[in-house]
């Protein structure tokens, strides 16, 4: 699969990672970690104990570019300002992608958890072979489970009660081809 590297939102932009953008992120993380260390701990941390910022954002360019994950940054429209960051994952299975995202404490409130999460989905519908999208969440992180309810997704009961605690939304592919969401517009 293969997904748009540019992806236009009001006031911001989605773009792959780029080892460069380290010293920003770093900034970013460092700002919101007592807002971002409650929920996910892994974004300030990383995945891969022991490696480096920039080869933690090389290795998501990378597989961005080589269609294993698509890990965004949320830029402001500098470019340059991390606003937060946002995915796709191909970790729930062979017809579907999960959506994970996250924001820096300044960007919080302004809707770009929504829109990022809005434009993500449409992406992953415009893939035939995707059928289903999930977000999973802590249902104690108010701000980030109000975003797949905005968007149409729903709660799994039973995938929820087996996910150590997350709640599990779920928005399968439309029947009728109508819109997923509302559509993010471009910057004016």
């Amino acid at each position: 699969m293969r997904f748009d590297p540019d992806v236009p939102l009001p006031g911001a932009r989605l773009r792959p990672w780029r080892a460069a953008d380290a010293p920003a992120l770093q900034h970013a993380l460092e700002a919101s970690e007592a807002h971002l260390r409650a929920w996910t701990p892994w974004v300030i941390d990383g995945r891969v104990p022991g490696q480096a910022l920039p080869e933690r954002l090389a290795a998501h360019a990378s597989a961005f570019t080589n269609g294993t994950e698509w890990v965004y940054g949320l830029f402001a429209a500098d470019d340059v300002t991390v606003l937060g960051g946002c995915g796709l994952y191909p970790r729930v299975g062979p017809v579907a992608l999960e959506i994970g995202y996250w924001l820096a404490a300044p960007a919080t409130g302004r809707g770009l958890a929504t829109a990022a999460a809005s434009a993500l989905t449409a992406l992953a519908f415009a893939v035939p072979a995707i059928e289903r999208v999930e977000i999973r969440c802590d249902p104690r992180n108010v701000a980030s489970a109000r975003v797949p309810p905005r968007l149409g997704f729903q709660v799994d009961e039973r995938a929820s009660a087996a996910a150590d605690g997350l709640q599990v939304w779920i928005l399968t592919r439309p029947d009728d081809g109508s819109p997923i969401g509302p559509a993010p517009r471009p910057p004016s």
